[in-house]
């Protein structure tokens, strides 16, 4: 009992602090991530304002997760003028319901030239995507997929890592299709000798499907560990230098080895 008037009580305290501005991430039951602001909140309804782009998106509650649910209702209690107003109609094309089903095949395309035995050695590499959609009856519309393809030092001792190209691709999906795509063709160098090797060689890319709303549909990547990284990969530009926590090395040069319009 005095355990739950103590959680009251703190609760209480928070309510002056829960400010219109206050960003978050709100996920809903399907599992998908929005980050955003609470605007408005009508019946059972409440209006968000996306982080990314300020489009304001109106969703049932029932589709968040209970701490949103919680959030939500604080919320009203600080801002009863704010929940009373009217919702807003909800952005097109949002993607409401279960999590598409889809599944992508993601194929590098390359070729190699130089001397087997040692010297300079180029690979021209380019990457064939294809996206399928499992779902009998939805449409995916209005969604995007964005691929980053990734470099690496041909010499094992150095961890960093070459962002070469952050490149986005609309993506209309009808259920039961597939569509396919190319990324445009870059060329590493790298000298390889019998002791050491210099230059870049080809680390892999990350692959993700965002639909309308900007919720995460589908994340493909090799190698494996680049599926895990992909709040940290989006807030980066292409072309950069990364370390291995995948931030910015802000003063790093970007190699010569690596031509990225080809």
């Amino acid at each position: 009992m005095l355990r739950s008037a103590f959680s009251f009580l703190a609760w209480l305290l928070l309510l002056p602090h829960l400010a219109v501005g206050e960003m978050r991430f709100f996920v809903s039951t399907a599992g998908s991530l929005l980050e955003g602001e609470i605007v408005s909140v009508s019946g059972d309804k409440v209006t968000l304002r996306k982080k990314d782009d300020g489009v304001l998106l109106t969703v049932l509650r029932t589709t968040l997760c209970r701490e949103d649910q919680s959030h939500i209702d604080a919320w009203i209690a600080a801002h009863p003028d704010a929940a009373a107003a009217p919702s807003v109609t909800p952005a097109p094309q949002a993607t409401t319901g279960p999590k598409f089903s889809l599944s992508s095949t993601v194929r590098s395309a390359k070729s190699t030239r130089g001397g087997v035995d040692g010297g300079f050695r180029t690979i021209d590499l380019s990457y064939n995507i294809q996206i399928q959609s499992r779902e009998v009856t939805r449409d995916l519309k209005g969604a995007k997929m964005t691929i980053f393809t990734f470099a690496r030092p041909a010499d094992a001792g150095d961890d960093r890592l070459y962002l070469m190209q952050k490149i986005e691709f609309p993506l209309d999906l009808k259920a039961q299709s597939k569509v396919e795509q190319k990324t445009p063709e870059v060329r590493l160098g790298y000298y390889q000798g019998l002791t050491s090797r210099e230059g870049t060689r080809e680390h892999g890319y990350l692959l993700v499907v965002t639909d309308a709303a900007g919720a995460v549909q589908h994340v493909d990547g090799t190698p494996e560990g680049l599926q895990k990284r992909v709040d940290e990969v989006f807030k980066c530009a292409a072309p950069a230098v990364l370390d291995r926590d995948f931030r910015v090395i802000s003063n790093a040069v970007f190699p010569s080895t690596i031509e990225l319009a080809r």
